[in-house]
């Protein structure tokens, strides 16, 4: 059985594979735990890029053409930025928080049950969506509870890193992130779980 050449399921883990590629990609997927381990190995690498890349907003972000090309070069930056990240949500320590930016959460469509982002319950958040926006369009992100209750709503910016949008604290609980685009009538795009702790 021939596996599935890297630079492909480094695409599909990305989301850029080409929509004619993606069903016999997913069929050899199904038959084949080989490729289905590296494909957990690329979806790994992909979230600790967009989490360092996310934190690193106030810069260019470079364009990779492949995750293997971006694991050679960026590896050493991305570890160093999630392990300050991990220590800040581990030891809790928000002493500046008044003066500080809020911290930026990537939004991301992603698989599996342990994929729905988290955050800190205590203050306020930027959420940062992984989906493809246009410049000259109006989003909205609403929040709803467990059961659907709308929580709060905002106007989302269209950013050179994505959609964002900042929400307040949000009580500990479990949430759904909805995001519609305005124009030219109210269209869901998306929807992401959030939990806040």
């Amino acid at each position: 059985m021939q596996h599935i050449e890297e630079n492909l399921l480094d695409q599909y883990a990305l989301g850029s594979l080409s929509a004619e590629s993606i069903p016999e990609l997913e069929e050899h997927l199904l038959a084949c735990s080989f490729c289905q381990s590296r494909l957990v190995d690329a979806d790994e690498l992909v979230i600790l890029c967009r989490e360092a890349a996310a934190l690193e907003a106030a810069s260019t972000t470079p364009q990779w053409h492949s995750a293997s090309a971006f694991r050679t070069s960026f590896w050493p930056g991305a570890a160093a930025a999630l392990t300050a990240l991990l220590v800040l949500l581990i030891t809790g320590d928000y002493h500046h928080a008044e003066l500080s930016p809020p911290p930026i959460l990537l939004m991301q469509s992603l698989r599996g049950p342990e994929a729905g982002a988290k955050m800190a319950s205590t203050r306020p958040v930027r959420l940062v969506f992984d989906i493809p926006v246009e410049t000259n369009r109006e989003y909205e992100i609403e929040v709803v509870d467990a059961v659907g209750n709308q929580v709060l709503k905002r106007h989302a910016e269209v950013r050179e890193s994505g959609l964002a949008a900042l929400i307040e604290k949000l009580a500990r609980g479990s949430y759904w992130v909805r995001v519609y685009r305005e124009q030219p009538s109210r269209e869901l795009l998306a929807e992401f779980s959030l939990r806040s702790e």
